[in-house]
């Protein structure tokens, strides 16, 4: 009789062991600068110092929002940096795109008066425990005086 249920025991323990990879955390380290070249839509050098906060909105095999700064996480950044670091976004998915959106703000007010940069990157979702890649933010506009 015992070995019956421990057979069975083995293949549930199995069964469950097969699906754990479906809920396995990827990371995803997305290194945010800001463009300075202006004649590629880029900032003015003094101008990135401004940028108060920003916001990141992810879309597509997973869905998310959040929000750096003010004064804290790195934001402002200090006169003549032009790199805010590697942000890292863990999610279960591991197919399809991720599109990573960045807004940046001259205030914290997270407002369309107050946008002075965006940037995009799709990265395509992968069953690798961490993927790395890049997003670059531009001038869009003017923002807000405060």
């Amino acid at each position: 009789m015992r070995a019956p249920r421990l057979v069975a025991t083995w293949i549930v323990g199995l069964a469950a062991l097969a699906g754990a990879g479906c809920n396995d955390f990827h990371y995803y380290d997305i290194t945010v600068s800001f463009n300075i070249n202006q004649s590629t839509g880029g900032y003015p050098q003094a101008e990135v110092a401004t940028v108060q906060t920003l916001l990141f909105n992810v879309s597509g095999a997973d869905s998310g929002s959040f929000r750096i700064g003010p004064n804290g996480e790195g934001l402002p950044l200090v006169a003549g940096a032009t790199n805010l670091g590697t942000v890292e976004y863990a999610t279960f998915a591991d197919s399809g795109t991720l599109t990573f959106t960045v807004q940046a703000f001259n205030s914290t007010r997270t407002t369309p008066d107050c946008k002075t940069g965006e940037g995009t990157k799709a990265v395509m979702a992968t069953s690798m425990s961490t993927t790395m890649d890049a997003v670059m933010i531009n001038k869009t506009g003017a923002g807000c005086t405060q």
